[in-house]
């Protein structure tokens, strides 16, 4: 954990603030603490869960997230790849077709895209 993603998550949900319920639960199970990885993890679970009932929302996270891995400082980019891109099911599971909406710079640190 580093300020910068502990920072690139706050802005994260401060950007898409229908993730605050994700950030809040997230808090109170780990004692207020942000731990980037797992929270970043949780959203993608979230994104996952409503691909089909809010796509708008979901594209403009995964075109966040691919525009701070293209300017993020490698700690950030490593939150990204590893709890982000990584953790999007793969394919033929429900979800998959989140990693249709990656930008180049996410897939390129997709393993299915490669």
């Amino acid at each position: 954990m580093s300020g910068s993603t502990v920072a690139a998550i706050g802005a994260l949900v401060d950007a898409h603030r229908e993730l605050v319920p994700v950030l809040d639960e997230h808090l109170e199970d780990n004692e207020g603490q942000v731990l980037p990885h797992l929270v970043l993890a949780d959203i993608i679970r979230w994104l996952v869960a409503h691909s089909a009932s809010h796509p708008e929302a979901c594209r403009s996270v995964l075109d966040w997230l691919g525009l701070e891995f293209e300017r993020g400082p490698d700690d950030v980019r490593g939150l990204i790849t590893v709890s982000g891109v990584q953790m999007i099911p793969d394919p033929g599971q429900p979800g998959s077709e989140l990693r249709d909406l990656l930008g180049p710079g996410l897939r390129q640190v997709d393993p299915w895209s490669a």
